[in-house]
């Protein structure tokens, strides 16, 4: 089975290559006909029981193609509860969801999907912050390399799913002039970069230097980076150093005859997507150790346009002196 970070990797790729959305797979404006209403509260997790916040800023936001604006506010009340009744208007994609703001840090729930949402799904998790050096973890490390275009240049989807196991949020210093809150290397001639769907947001990561830097604010449990580039055929074998622990390495290959190459990483049964077959090698419990190798075939150097040139010439001139002396004999 393909993991959802490899799935999503995948589902960038195709994008790339202007792949479109189902439009059956979008759920029908009709269910969401009516008043709506969400209902959850505001905890801060602690060793036995969370606290419930209180005093807090809680905001209804709409993000739509048509427009994106917060709907309704409040401050959540003394057991740290708060309640919005609200109708969906213009676009049926548009998305709602709810944010609470704490110690300068904006915290949502998932997007809302049901007419009356409570419990859990209503529930806004906010944590204390802290600036100092917190051990960011790597559940997942994704892969994916498509095969070449017409131009020789391959992308890279790498998805990172990034594990804060601390009771804190992690946050850097001064912006994105300051300290990073994580950061890898991508190889040095990657072009094009981009950030893809995820849980970090494209304005808070950077790149200088062959680093990825994020910015963002990483409160504790997963969260999920992916990001695409496009490397020339001159840039392989490029090699990601492994110097975390990895709990699970996969990368997916397109190209047939390439190679992969890293410590407990094996070949297992391939998979495709959407008519794309690309090999698969997986790993669990990666050390950190070593580095991830991963090369491709080179492609077969087209003759030189002189050469050409002056070939095209010879075998003209042939033909015009055979043309020559069979007209003579005439």
């Amino acid at each position: 089975m393909v993991s959802s970070a490899c799935k999503l990797a995948l589902f960038l790729l195709l994008l790339q290559g202007g792949a479109t959305v189902d439009p059956d797979t979008v759920k029908s404006s009709a269910l969401f006909d009516g008043p709506q209403r969400v209902d959850g509260r505001i905890i801060r997790p602690r060793e036995k029981d969370p606290d419930l916040v209180r005093d807090v800023w809680v905001v209804l936001h709409r993000v739509g193609s048509d427009r994106a604006a917060p709907l309704d506010s409040m401050r959540s009340r003394a057991d740290g509860s708060y309640s919005f009744t609200y109708t969906r208007t213009g676009d049926p994609e548009a998305i709602y969801f709810v944010a609470a703001q704490y110690a300068g840090i904006a915290y949502f729930t998932p997007p809302l999907h049901e007419k009356h949402e409570r419990g859990e799904h209503g529930e806004i998790v906010v944590f204390d912050t802290t600036s100092r050096n917190i051990d960011i973890g790597i559940r997942g490390h994704h892969v994916i390399i498509s095969s070449a275009n017409a131009s020789q240049m391959r992308s890279v989807t790498e998805v990172f799913e990034l594990a804060n196991d601390s009771a804190n949020t992690l946050v850097g210093s001064n912006g994105l002039k300051g300290s990073a809150t994580w950061a890898t290397r991508i190889p040095a001639q990657a072009a094009g970069f981009r950030v893809g769907q995820g849980d970090v947001p494209s304005a808070a990561v950077t790149v200088a230097d062959g680093t990825a830097s994020v910015f963002a604010p990483l409160a504790p449990g997963l969260r999920q980076l992916s990001f695409t580039y496009m490397l020339p055929g001159s840039a392989f074998p490029i090699s990601f150093p492994l110097d975390r622990p990895v709990s699970v390495l996969e990368v997916l290959l397109e190209d047939p005859e390439g190679s992969v190459d890293a410590p407990k990483l094996k070949e297992v049964d391939p998979v495709s997507f959407e008519q794309r077959q690309f090999r698969r090698f997986l790993g669990a419990e990666v050390p950190a150790i070593g580095e991830l190798v991963i090369d491709v075939p080179r492609a077969e150097k087209s003759m030189n346009r002189t050469f050409i040139v002056l070939l095209t010439l010879v075998i003209g001139g042939a033909m015009l002196a055979a043309l020559a002396r069979a007209f003579s004999r005439k």
